[in-house]
Formats: structure tokens, C-alpha cells, sequence
């Protein structure tokens, strides 16, 4: 008889490693825009809403040339959104690079990230750039559906 009233026990341990693997999984993963996004298509929700990442986790360091991860990443955005209007924004400046002063660094990764949007087969005419005059702070790239 005692032995029946500890099943609760088995349950809560499971439930705890559960929880422990989602949280690993949640700290392993580098990127938690496409992990999150991820889980929403796994449940069945609108993977493709918004997409948003600091610039300098797409491209390499003072350049507007995209990783390889970035490709990956804009390729399966852009296969989740094959109808509406995509608009590309960007926020905030990097300081100045080699090549590039803050400005013109920012405005090259805006329209690297569209044109990675247009090579994965979205049209041009549904892809608009959008360019915040916020200086400073660090780039941050936007993808929005309208």
C-alpha cells in the first residue's frame, strides 16, 4: 500500500526533467529568434510574424557580408513567407569600421539582408527598407510582415 501512494514521485521526476531538457535546450541554442521560432511552427503557431537580431550576429565583424548561419537563417524565413509584404528595418548604428563610417555600415547590412531575402525568392516589389536615424547603440535588424 505504501508503495502506491508514492507514485506522484515518478510523475513530478519526469515532469523536472522535462523541464531541465527545455531549459538546456534553451541555453545551448545561439540563436534564440530561430529557436523560438522553431517552437512556434512545432506547435502550430505563425512562425514567420517578426524576425529581429542584433546585427553583428549575421555579419562579420565591420562588413556587411552575411555568415553562413545568417544565410540559413533568412532562407527559412523566407520560405515561411511566401505571401504579404516583408519590410527590412534597422535600428541604432555600429561604431565606424575600416570600410564603412556607422551610417553607411548600417544601410549595406539593411539592404544585404533584403537582397538575401530577394536570392531566397522573395519578390522585389514586396520588400521594403526601412532606416531608423537612431545613432549609436549597436544595429538591430528587423523583418516584419505587413
Amino acid at each position: 500500500m505504501r508503495a502506491g501512494r508514492q507514485r506522484w514521485a515518478l510523475s513530478f521526476a519526469d515532469l523536472c526533467l522535462l523541464l531541465l531538457g527545455f531549459f538546456v535546450l534553451l541555453q545551448a541554442k545561439p540563436d534564440a529568434n530561430h529557436l523560438s521560432a522553431g517552437l512556434r511552427a512545432a506547435f502550430g503557431a505563425r512562425a514567420d510574424a517578426a524576425l529581429e537580431q542584433d546585427a553583428n550576429a549575421w555579419f562579420e565583424p565591420g562588413e556587411a557580408v552575411l555568415t553562413p548561419q545568417a544565410h540559413k537563417i533568412l532562407g527559412d524565413f523566407a520560405q515561411g513567407a511566401r505571401a504579404g509584404k516583408l519590410i527590412v528595418s534597422s535600428r541604432g548604428t555600429e561604431p565606424k569600421a575600416a570600410r564603412f563610417d556607422g551610417w553607411e555600415l548600417a544601410a549595406a547590412r539593411t539592404a544585404a539582408v533584403a537582397r538575401e531575402l530577394g536570392n531566397a525568392g522573395i519578390a522585389q516589389d514586396r520588400i521594403a527598407i526601412a532606416i531608423d536615424p537612431a545613432t549609436g547603440g549597436g544595429q538591430v535588424i528587423q523583418i516584419t510582415r505587413n
